[in-house]
């Protein structure tokens, strides 16, 4: 008898790698994507206040992976940079996942996975101070969910510049080249390349605690 296809909760599902990552393999599993604001479909703004069980309490199906797409580019320098914007970055990548998976922990099958995306910007640190802390604090995050959670499996992909991403459009010629400069033979991350990772950790159970790190090398 064929198995059903794993069920992936999508969440940030309107963002550069998630619609990649979509696009390429719908076929392969039942894609739930969640969006901050969709007419239609599931939403929650990660940035607001929520009530995070009543949005479990939406999910009607068994939850085989949980990639947490969402994110918000750097964009304030230490010199400007104000408590509001701090805060909603850690609630962005941190605190509202952390929430959002003690309210999904009953529809979690054993040994379902959860994808977390950091950057290089932990070890490099960032021009926005609370992006940096914001990526270095999932390695904690993620240790401390699967000491939690022993059942399911807890995952990192550290990201280096990611070519035609919305990051990578918006800086200056002169910053990528530098970027890229301490990347192997010079090359940007590829989409397809991330989109592959994200499978992988999906379909091999052996990956767990994992930081991945697809940054070409990045010193």
């Amino acid at each position: 008898m064929q198995r059903s296809k794993k069920n992936i909760l999508i969440f940030g599902a309107n963002s550069y790698l998630a619609k990649n990552f979509i696009e390429k393999y719908n076929e392969n599993y039942t894609l739930h994507p969640v969006y901050r604001n969709h007419p239609g479909e599931l939403n929650i703004d990660f940035a607001a206040a929520n009530d995070h069980k009543a949005f479990a309490e939406k999910i009607n199906y068994t939850i085989d992976a949980i990639i947490f797409f969402q994110g918000i580019n750097p964009s304030m320098g230490i010199a400007e940079i104000t408590e509001e914007h701090f805060i909603k970055m850690m609630k962005l990548n941190l605190i509202t996942p952390t929430l959002l998976l003690q309210s999904l922990k009953e529809k979690l099958t054993s040994g379902a996975v959860t994808i977390f995306f950091s950057s290089v910007a932990k070890r490099k640190g960032s021009y926005d101070p609370s992006y940096a802390a914001a990526k270095s604090g999932l390695t904690g995050l993620m240790h401390s969910l699967a000491n939690a959670y022993k059942m399911q499996r807890f995952n990192i992909i550290s990201l280096g510049l990611v070519e035609s991403s919305p990051v990578f459009n918006q800086m200056s010629d002169e910053f990528r080249k530098g970027h890229a400069a301490r990347m192997q033979n010079g090359n940007f991350i590829k989409a397809e390349n991330v989109t592959k990772v994200i499978d992988m950790i999906i379909t091999n159970d052996n990956l767990n605690r994992a930081d991945i790190s697809l940054d070409g090398g990045f010193s």
